[in-house]
């Protein structure tokens, strides 16, 4: 079936993206040519000269397009590394700069499950250069389930990826983009497994289950059918809880491609559609306004640099009246160690006092704060996960290397060392959006 749906989709995307940029040139590709035409169809709104085309063998003929899209294009090269790079050089050569590249490709038939998180890094991290010598690649945007696929046929590996072509700055680093940092340092593949081993089964975060379970009650009476944002969804499990505890529609965002493409994996196989996945950055992405009951967020904020700049879009996602909560790491107001200070910047994150969170929440205009030094818990927390590693050593060490082992002992232990001298803290924060006078 060829729903218009899907083409509409991919034209909300462009609007957002685009923020009122002249847009002349579309060009589609799309072996399907009835699909084709419905691209031509949805984008007729934006007045531009649309042309659709039914093989990746034109692209190298396309040039200077303000939209390029891609519909279900590359299943026959999604595994090849070397043609997925001629792809993306031409793909690149062909859109404008700050030209909008939507791809979308349904990956439910590919062998590997977890293939948006490869595509994702790919499309991510490449750079050519233009015929002025430019540095240029797609700077995401945004990686969405195709909504027509999840809700009419149970499909949650049909993906709608959407990037700008961009000019950058020329880079030796190892990591070339944030996400790239996130999945190649804390949030390797082994990386989450073994997290999830601490902490128990879909969940990346202090305490598991139980304690996710516990802090989303402080949010009060949640009610089926009330929607919930979550920052920093990681692999799924606190949404998936949400959803099933109470019946609350979850729309799941991470930077990681690695984790969320094994929640993506998973809300595959348990089929519930009141969950939603973006890869995507929560300083970038655009919201609704007034469109969340809830925003929450598990240890998470820490790694986005501009809190003043979350909790604004923040307040303006949610309803009036809606609520905000937020566990973080944080830090306390004894004087840094130099191994925190390594730690903290290892990690790239963005600590803040609880002080600090509670004027920048008031700035925004949340009312009814609530701070709290959760610190005492975590501590606890932090005691029991590495006495569970240490007395079910030999299970661990069925399934990981010595090295996974020595890592966690050592996190576990310098954050108990942190937390003493007042370093390190574990912050929770919640208020609400006031209702209009």
């Amino acid at each position: 079936m060829s729903s218009l749906s899907i083409p509409r989709q991919a034209l909300y995307y462009v609007k957002k993206v685009a923020e009122g940029r002249s847009i002349a040139n579309v060009q589609v590709i799309s072996p399907c040519e009835k699909q084709g035409q419905n691209y031509a169809v949805a984008f007729e709104p934006l007045g531009a000269n649309v042309k659709v085309h039914n093989s990746l063998e034109q692209l190298p003929t396309i040039r200077n397009a303000d939209v390029l899209v891609f519909n279900n294009a590359l299943s026959q090269i999604v595994t090849n590394a070397d043609l997925l790079t001629d792809f993306l050089k031409n793909a690149t050569n062909a859109a404008s700069v700050g030209g909008i590249v939507v791809i979308r490709e349904d990956l439910k038939n590919v062998a590997d499950k977890r293939q948006v998180a490869r595509l994702t890094d790919y499309f991510d991290v490449f750079r050519t250069n233009d015929a002025d010598g430019n540095n240029t690649g797609l700077d995401l945007y945004t990686v969405d389930e195709v909504h027509n696929s999840t809700y009419v046929e149970q499909n949650f590996l049909d993906f709608i990826f959407v990037f700008r072509k961009k000019i950058f700055a020329p880079s030796t680093d190892a990591t070339v983009t944030f996400r790239d940092f996130l999945d190649k340092t804390q949030y390797t593949s082994t990386g989450i497994d073994a997290y999830e081993w601490m902490f128990g089964v879909n969940f990346i975060s202090p305490g598991g289950y139980a304690e996710n379970l516990k802090i989303i009650k402080r949010f009060g009476d949640l009610k089926p059918g009330q929607t919930m944002l979550d920052i920093g969804v990681g692999i799924g499990g606190g949404a998936r809880q949400v959803a099933d505890e109470f019946g609350v529609h979850v729309h799941g965002i991470d930077l990681s491609s690695n984790m969320l493409a094994i929640a993506l994996e998973r809300l595959h196989e348990e089929k519930d559609s009141r969950v939603k996945y973006s890869i995507t950055d929560a300083l970038v992405y655009q919201f609704e306004d007034d469109s969340f009951d809830y925003v929450f967020s598990r240890d998470c904020i820490q790694h986005i640099p501009d809190t003043d700049k979350l909790f604004s879009r923040i307040y303006k996602a949610l309803k009036p009246g809606g609520k905000v909560l937020i566990t973080m790491y944080g830090k306390g107001y004894g004087e840094q160690s130099e191994q925190f200070k390594e730690y903290v910047a290892q990690r790239a994150y963005f600590l803040k006092n609880l002080k600090e969170i509670h004027q920048i929440a008031e700035k925004v205009g949340f009312t009814n704060i609530v701070t709290e030094n959760m610190t005492p818990r975590f501590k606890e927390i932090l005691i029991e996960e590495r006495t569970h590693l240490e007395q079910n050593e030999a299970e661990f060490l069925s399934k990981f290397q010595q090295r996974e082992r020595d890592s966690l002992i050592s996190g576990w232990t310098n954050k108990l060392g942190y937390i003493e001298k007042d370093n390190h803290n574990w912050n929770f924060f919640m208020a609400q959006k006031p209702f209009p006078k």
